[in-house]
């Protein structure tokens, strides 16, 4: 049915064939959607902010307003507020069992895997405080105050 639903869309050719293609697809596409929050705190960093008048020793109305409009970026992390989570606090309801229990076998994985990658870049203190802005992307939920999107397209 998808695949006959994109058919069907005016102007748009495609190349997936199924579910699990449009899955795969939104995935990695709601990872290199997630990582554009370090981009945000790369651009509110305080020595990052200063380039766009290098030259003041002030801060101007401008450059405030940038950062706090920034801030609601940063600091956007809800608890359980992502798709393919196995929480439903947000959706209020349980899902199918064969469902859930898929949602919490790949969700146990994802989240052992974000802790071995969090030791492991914490072992170089140099590089982490250096590039910990954006190495911690990976890291858990609610590590340095944000999470990955995994996607917010399906």
């Amino acid at each position: 049915r998808l695949k006959v639903y994109f058919k069907r869309c005016a102007g748009f050719s495609s190349k997936i064939d199924s579910l699990e293609d449009w899955i795969e697809l939104m995935a990695v596409t709601g990872i290199v959607h997630g990582t554009t929050l370090s981009y945000t705190r790369l651009i509110a960093d305080v020595d990052v902010l200063r380039w766009r008048d290098i030259q003041s020793s002030t801060w101007k109305v401008p450059d405030v307003n940038l950062h706090l409009k920034l801030l609601g970026t940063i600091s956007g992390m809800d608890e359980h507020r992502h798709v393919m989570s196995s929480s439903t606090d947000m959706v209020g309801e349980k899902y199918d069992s064969r469902l859930q229990h898929v949602l919490e076998y790949y969700e146990e994985k994802a989240d052992d895997l974000k802790e071995a990658y969090m030791k492991n870049i914490m072992e170089d203190w140099d590089e982490f405080n250096n590039y910990g802005w954006i190495l911690s992307d990976f890291c858990p939920s609610g590590f340095d105050g944000k999470q990955l999107t995994v996607t917010t397209y399906v």
